[in-house]
């Protein structure tokens, strides 16, 4: 396998992850008036911990295919395949 889209698909991977954490924090927050749900947190309300999960893992998945469909454009024909 190439060693540079290893690193290039790792890159996306963290760049997508940071940019679906701001997002959906960011979101949340002017939704809902308050601050996301803290993992930690076992005195928050069981349904919004899971409404969050279920809008932050889709979030993520998002954006993290169209980061690595711009970076394999952006890389070349060396990438045959976006995977995650």
């Amino acid at each position: 396998m190439d060693i540079g889209w290893k690193i290039v698909s790792t890159g996306g991977g963290l760049i997508a992850g940071f940019l679906a954490k701001q997002v959906v924090e960011k979101s949340w927050q002017f939704a809902t008036g308050h601050n996301a749900p803290d993992e930690d947190d076992f005195e928050a309300n069981l349904v919004e911990m899971v409404v969050f999960s279920v809008v932050a893992g889709a979030t993520r998945t998002v954006i993290h295919n169209l980061v690595m469909r711009k970076a394999s454009q952006m890389y070349g024909k060396g990438a045959k395949s976006v995977t995650s």
